[in-house]
């Protein structure tokens, strides 16, 4: 028997049909990725999306992360003459009197596009910002607005469905590369041949102390055991810098050791973990996740020990690439956030818009306070000078506070 929890989920909410006969969206939001799995998984199967909006990826972060945010799930799933034709992963979270709709995995994901099947997409651009708004509106229900980060501007060749929303342009980019079979000749196109250079010289050094070997972990007691030395490393370094850490938030690390055991004999795992060790012993891991030939970088870390000053966490970035050629994988994702060593390696940079969505006269007014703060804050980072010296002052109060 289906219990009344189950069964939550909105009325479809249909488009108008155009006058050319164009077919219409029926949206229908729902509380629980399970109540819509066969829809998802026919769209994860057909169509375009990122690994971050992966039916098992948000699953496990509704269920271990999402009830410490104080937000409920509010799924839209759209179709077109019956047919899937979009999920937009959102839930919708209260701040005073205000709600608001977000997209689905916090500081957890470096791309919300949604899943789309091509035609979605294209009806979808083809849209006024009204007609979506009310379309989102009414699907969404009871919220004011929605807060739509981080979107990229184009994904796989397909341009962002929802790009006729207000927006602006985002702090952050992402940074990914084509892969090749031939790793050399990939390394030449990016001048890499000092590079491999460099890394055998630091190979060598490492040698000293010990046998040096990359390696995939396929044992989930290891993929465990190296997530946990992950989770303990980024915290020692978070915690030098005196800045937070999200990845100590309630229920994330249950979130990630479950997308481990999801991804257990899967061909494109949700997250798997390499590992470098010298004598035996992890000096440092890197986890991904794949989606249609995409390899998708989460976090790295390495062990704050005698070894750091070789730089462990680079190497294994090489070879992890390296090996990712080998596989046949056909982009390397570094994710967002701007790092030297990221250009090296990157010619593909996506273009992120933070876009804004508004349902009502109150998530108007909160609507427009916000874009009035982000713009401020964009003027301030523009002037380099005035944005070190915050960012100086913001890590000096961390540091202090965190003692």
């Amino acid at each position: 028997m289906t219990s009344p929890q189950e069964m939550r989920a909105s009325a479809p909410v249909k488009t108008s049909r155009q006058s050319s006969g164009s077919p219409h969206f029926e949206v229908q939001a729902f509380d629980r990725p399970p109540l819509i799995e066969p829809e998802w998984r026919q769209l994860e199967a057909t169509g375009c999306g990122t690994v971050f909006q992966r039916y098992d990826w948000v699953d496990a972060y509704v269920r271990h992360v999402l009830p410490h945010e104080n937000a409920r799930a509010s799924i839209l799933l759209g179709r077109l003459d019956g047919e899937p034709a979009f999920i937009l992963p959102l839930a919708i979270s209260k701040t005073g009197p205000l709600r608001i709709a977000r997209w689905i995995g916090g500081k957890h994901t470096s791309y919300n596009f949604g899943l789309w099947s091509r035609e979605g997409a294209a009806r979808m651009r083809s849209l006024s910002r009204p007609v979506i708004e009310r379309i989102l509106g009414k699907a969404l229900g009871n919220a004011d607005c929605a807060l739509l980060g981080q979107m990229p501007r184009c994904f796989d060749d397909i341009a962002q469905p929802l790009g006729t929303l207000s927006s602006i342009p985002c702090a952050t980019e992402g940074y990914a590369f084509a892969l090749s079979r031939d790793f050399d000749a990939l390394l030449h196109s990016r001048d890499g041949r000092n590079r491999r250079k460099r890394v055998k010289a630091k190979e060598r050094k490492m040698s000293a102390t010990g046998e040096v070997r990359y390696q995939m972990l396929l044992d989930p007691a290891e993929e465990h055991a190296a997530l946990d030395f992950f989770f303990e490393q980024k915290a020692l370094r978070l915690a030098e810098q005196g800045k937070p850490n999200s990845f100590a938030e309630p229920g994330v690390t249950a979130f990630f050791h479950d997308l481990i055991d999801r991804s257990i004999g899967t061909d494109e795992p949700l997250l798997e973990i390499a590992s470098l060790s010298v004598d035996g012993k992890t000096r440092a891991v890197t986890g991904s996740g794949i989606y249609r030939g995409h390899m998708n970088s989460y976090f790295t870390a390495f062990a704050l020990d005698e070894l750091a000053q070789h730089s462990p966490g680079n190497v294994l970035t090489f070879r992890h690439i390296e090996h990712s050629c080998e596989r046949g994988m056909t982009v390397y994702d570094l994710g967002i956030g701007y790092e030297d060593y990221k250009t090296h390696w990157c010619d593909i940079i996506h273009e992120l818009d933070d876009a804004y969505a508004v349902f009502t006269p109150l998530g108007s007014v909160a609507v427009s306070t916000m874009r009035l703060g982000e713009a401020v804050k964009d003027r301030i980072r523009r002037n380099r000078q005035l944005w070190q010296s915050l960012k100086t002052v913001k890590d000096y109060v961390s540091r202090r506070l965190s003692r």
